[in-house]
């Protein structure tokens, strides 16, 4: 999520000069794996058609090439001031000739997602509908930021952006109470009497300190009181998780911080009387991480997924002392991709946990369709090295339930889409893939997905009949246009929750191709 450039004039200019002067090809994507490549992987022209590297990408670009706000041509109002720059500025005639490489070598427009099988539509394993009944009218923004089952409890928190609500459902879909918070939720710890919250501050991309994670206690009737704020100053904080990562006994708190142009990957240790901040990565883009023993040695490693810029997914092996000092990038890709989600599962039952990567925020300065959005799983060869072995597209693809929902012993998808395809698929903004082995899924669509969008899942056996089921959460982007041109809260309501119930039979009825 980048603010939009006001630089389009300046990226036209300097195409023009440097066409007038036909520099070297060779020379122009050289200069462009030097200077791009500093900051991030190396983004191929092809990856985005000519007017969006011109109009989007490439403004933003001048800004990072052209080194200090003293040095740079660019309008300083359009500087942020913590904007990560080069030390020094790029002469303006290398410039002239990466983004004549760029124009030069991009496509007018991009291909089409090619699918490697035809989804079905509806499959009868799930049975798909909204999660809140009629008779209860919920109101809602639609713009959901938090999903989170509590299986010891039998509880449901979703929060949301807009209302800044905080609702808790208990199983059977009843609500228990509602809290309003300061800002939007983003994070939940549910410890039986005692609930954490991770409070986004400002949930729009910015730069200041104003996230927080607080305490509530929870009363005799199930409502939320406030307690504590436990930490604060946090740069817009998007994921949390508790663990002893120095082995004191007592727990501390990992906090992906996304910020913005500012952020960070830290660890709050605790001291008794408070915590200390532990910087373990400090740039931005910190979306989720995951805990596991990768290195063999009986400790907690790890591993974390970075947008915003550098995309990357990261190893901080344990050193037993809290300090996580070492760090290996598992595995990079381009700025323009997207990351959005990520989760490590073993889905070739070797014994090695894989990654199964989700990619397709469009949020940024390329908002056109892209054909490597989607899922991918990179398979661990035993010793953390990474290969792909499996993409599926989706486009707009945020994020995904991974489970064995027809416990054949293989792991199964549900993928949801911010920026499915509205004119001709709409149906494919939420897919169940199943998978058929050997790194071969099956495809579906629910025609229930239509006319929204789709964000958070989160999985429990709702119903108790010994199969899991899925909750997704909206992301409504009709309504954060609304809240972003002031225009408030949405008038009309739009569907915030739809529960898929894992009936466990049947299969999609497979439709044509278009």
């Amino acid at each position: 999520m980048h603010r939009v450039s006001k630089l389009p004039t300046l990226v036209f200019a300097f195409a023009l000069v440097a066409s007038c002067r036909s520099p070297d090809k060779s020379d122009g994507e050289r200069l462009a794996h030097t200077y791009c490549a500093a900051c991030h992987a190396f983004p191929d022209p092809s990856l985005l058609d000519k007017q969006t590297w011109r109009t989007g990408v490439l403004p933003q670009m001048v800004q990072r090439l052209s080194g200090p706000p003293q040095l740079s041509v660019a309008q300083p109002e359009t500087r942020s001031p913590y904007m990560t720059v080069l030390t020094r500025p790029v002469p303006e005639q290398d410039r002239d000739r990466i983004v004549a490489f760029y124009l030069e070598h991009a496509p007018d427009s991009l291909p089409p997602q090619t699918l490697p099988a035809e989804p079905g539509i509806d499959p009868e394993r799930f049975r798909a509908g909204p999660f809140v009944t009629p008779s209860i009218r919920l109101a809602s923004s639609a713009i959901i930021t938090l999903l989170y089952a509590d299986t010891a409890d039998r509880r449901i928190y979703v929060g949301e952006a807009a209302t800044n609500l905080l609702r808790v459902f208990g199983w059977d879909r009843r609500l228990i109470t509602t809290l309003q918070l300061p800002s939007p939720p983003t994070g939940v710890i549910a410890e039986g009497r005692l609930v954490l919250v991770l409070e986004s501050g400002i949930l729009e991309p910015n730069d200041e300190p104003r996230g927080s994670l607080v305490q509530y206690d929870v009363g005799p009737d199930g409502a939320l009181h406030f307690n504590r704020t436990i930490i604060d100053s946090l740069f817009r904080p998007v994921f949390v998780r508790e663990f002893d990562a120095d082995g004191d006994g007592r727990n501390d708190f990992l906090i992906a911080e996304f910020g913005d142009n500012r952020g960070r990957l830290a660890l709050y240790r605790s001291t008794g009387s408070g915590y200390e901040r532990r910087v373990l990565d400090a740039t931005p883009g910190a979306i989720r991480f995951e805990l596991h023993d990768l290195t063999g040695d009986g400790r907690a490693d790890i591993v974390a997924l970075f947008g915003q810029g550098d995309e990357r997914i990261v190893l901080y092996p344990a050193d037993g002392t809290g300090r996580f000092t070492e760090r290996r990038v598992l595995a990079r890709f381009p700025p323009v991709y997207g990351s959005m989600y990520f989760t490590m599962r073993d889905f070739n039952g070797d014994g090695a946990l894989d990654i199964l990567y989700v990619n397709g925020d469009n949020y940024d300065m390329s908002r056109v369709r892209k054909p490597f959005h989607g899922v991918r799983i990179l398979e661990n060869d035993g010793a953390n090295n990474f290969t792909e072995r499996f993409f599926f597209p989706v486009y707009g693809a945020a994020q995904a339930a991974v489970a064995d929902f027809d416990r054949d012993g293989r792991l199964d998808l549900v993928v949801t889409s911010n920026f499915a395809d509205p004119a001709f698929h709409p149906e494919r903004g939420i897919m169940f893939l199943q998978n058929t082995g050997a790194y071969t899924f099956q495809p579906y669509a629910f025609s229930v997905s239509a006319g929204s969008q789709w964000n958070l899942t989160t999985t429990a056996d709702f119903d108790g009949d010994g199969r899991l089921d899925v909750l997704i959460g909206a992301m409504r982007l009709e309504n954060i246009a609304r809240l972003q041109r002031g225009r408030g809260p949405p008038a009309e309501r739009s569907e915030p929750l739809l529960l898929f119930e894992n009936r466990g039979r049947g299969r999609g009825q497979v439709v044509e191709s278009n």
